[in-house]
Formats: C-alpha cells, sequence, structure tokens
C-alpha cells in the first residue's frame, strides 16, 4: 500500500486503463508533452487536417524559463471529438514526456495554462524560487502523495482530475467533487520543505518497490510483498543504490540470500569496504 497524506487522509489515487483507449474523466484532454523527449514533436502534432490539430500552447512562455522552450513542454488539447491522438499515446507509453488532465470545459484552457505556469516554480530551504518539472510522471505520485487534500485541490487547479504512467502503469487521481474553486496562485505558492523533500523521495521509492514486488511475484513472501521489497530497497539506498538498475539487482540479491544479507558475513564486510567500488560490490554480491 503507498503512503497517504501527511494529514492521515487515504489516497485516490488509482489504476487505470490507458486513458487514450478509455478516457478518466469527461471533457477536454489536456496533455503536457515534454519536446525534450523528441525534438519533432511539433511536426507530429501538426500532422493532417488543419481541423483536426490540436491545440498547441508552449508552457514556459511568460514565465522565468523562456530561454528553455525550444526543447520544454507544449500543452496540447484535444476536444471530447478528438482526432486520432496515436502519437501522443505512443509517446507517453515510452518516454517520460509529460501526464494528461482534463477540463470541462474548453474554454477554461487558459485558466489552466496558467495554473500550470505556477507550478513549475516552487520554493525550498536553499532557494526561494527553484524550477520544478511537475509534470514529470516518475515524480508526480510521490509529489501528490506528499501533500494535503487541500493542498491536492490546489494542485490540480481548475482541472477536474490528471493521470500519468509510472513504473506501475497508468495512474489517475480525481479531484473531490466538493473542491472549491480556487483562483491560480502566485509561482512559488508551494513549498517543499526538506521534510516533505523526503517524503517524496521515499514515496518514490515506495513505487518502485510496487513495480518489483509486481514483477516478482512468485517469489516473493505471499503477505506484505510491497512491504519485504521496500525494505531491501531501503537498505540499498542507505548503501548507495539509487538507480532502479542497481536497485533491482540488489533485490534480487536479497530474494537469493535472504531479508537482512547486508547486515551478515560475509556481505556485511564487502559493503563496509572503502576500495571497492559500488558496481563491483553488486557483482560480488551477486556471485557469493
Amino acid at each position: 500500500m503507498l503512503p497517504g497524506s501527511p494529514d492521515g487522509s487515504v489516497s485516490m489515487i488509482t489504476s487505470i486503463q490507458s486513458p487514450f483507449e478509455q478516457p478518466a474523466a469527461t471533457g477536454a484532454m489536456c496533455l503536457i508533452l515534454d519536446r525534450s523527449f523528441d525534438p519533432d514533436l511539433l511536426s507530429h502534432l501538426f500532422q493532417g487536417e488543419e481541423q483536426s490539430r490540436p491545440s498547441c500552447i508552449p508552457l514556459f512562455t511568460n514565465t522565468p524559463y523562456a530561454e528553455l522552450q525550444p526543447a520544454g513542454p507544449y500543452v496540447v488539447m484535444y476536444s471530447e471529438k478528438r482526432a486520432e491522438a496515436s502519437y501522443a499515446s505512443k509517446l507517453l507509453e515510452q518516454s517520460n514526456a509529460g501526464c494528461i488532465a482534463w477540463l470541462s470545459d474548453p474554454a477554461l484552457l487558459d485558466q489552466g495554462i496558467e495554473h500550470w505556469r505556477s507550478l513549475l516554480t516552487v520554493k525550498t530551504d536553499e532557494a526561494p524560487q527553484q524550477m520544478m518539472r511537475f509534470y514529470e510522471p516518475r515524480w508526480l505520485e510521490p509529489l501528490l502523495l506528499s501533500l494535503s487534500d487541500a493542498e491536492k485541490a490546489q494542485f490540480i487547479g481548475p482541472f477536474s482530475g490528471i493521470a500519468w504512467r509510472n513504473e506501475i502503469g497508468w495512474r489517475y487521481y480525481a479531484k473531490s467533487p466538493q473542491s472549491a474553486s480556487m483562483e491560480t496562485q502566485a509561482p512559488g505558492w508551494l513549498y517543499l520543505s526538506q521534510e516533505r523533500q523526503a517524503l517524496i523521495e521515499q514515496g518514490r521509492l515506495k513505487v518502485i518497490a510496487t513495480r518489483f514486488a509486481d514483477d516478482y511475484q512468485e517469489v516473493l513472501p505471499t503477505e506484505d510483498a510491497v512491504e519485504f521489497v521496500h525494505r531491501q530497497l531501503l537498505a540499498g539506498q542507505d548503501m548507495g543504490y539509487e538507480q532502479m538498475a542497481d536497485q533491482e539487482r540488489w533485490l534480487r540479491v536479497a530474494i537469493q540470500r535472504g531479508d537482512s544479507f547486508w547486515d551478515h558475513s560475509p556481505a556485511a564486510e564487502l559493503l563496509a569496504r572503502d576500495d571497492v567500488a559500488l558496481g563491483d560490490k553488486l557483482m560480488q554480491l551477486e556471485s557469493l
């Protein structure tokens, strides 16, 4: 089970089918697609008949990040009677290029864009203004889980819900119908304290643990498989393994050698050595 909100509320994040096959909400589908994942993004979007082309607006315009726009994100809107969006579907299935949200009224697009622009800048303890690619699908779930219900409503803004694809698959968060309509916040309204950043990091690790628990379910404990995997990944993180490929190798060692293998000989002695690189330690752990 993924963690709940800091205020103790239950997360409303759910798994869904591809929203290109079965829309998660009614209304206009609004996408953020990052051109850094495909330099030919605009030519793909503008193929076909002019009347079938989606609206396409650069997200970084009128922000402190305007100079980054040539390789930056675009807001792309399809109406309910949208043309075939196979390119956008493939891009989001194959890369971490963005996310999808829904507007009940296409006329709210300008408000939605201004809201998204407000999320590009956050406050941290290190800087009063710091850029955040909030639409990055690997981090959307951990970020949302670190927010209170009120903050989630602010984060979603004029949209009814938001969807993204991470290691678990397609995920969706629907804003509560009881959420009050909010005005667009000033840039930097979201404060990422060190405590919240730690929550986000741990939420990200829990997403990865959920994916691995599904991949390795046949060889994991039948109860609390996600917790078992998460515990192994936490230990691996403490040892310096933060890349997903290395984390999976670490988990395989744990499956083979058992829970807390890192505390016992000979693994403990190997991991304590400063003269062996992290990659070499993994290789030796795998051959023990």
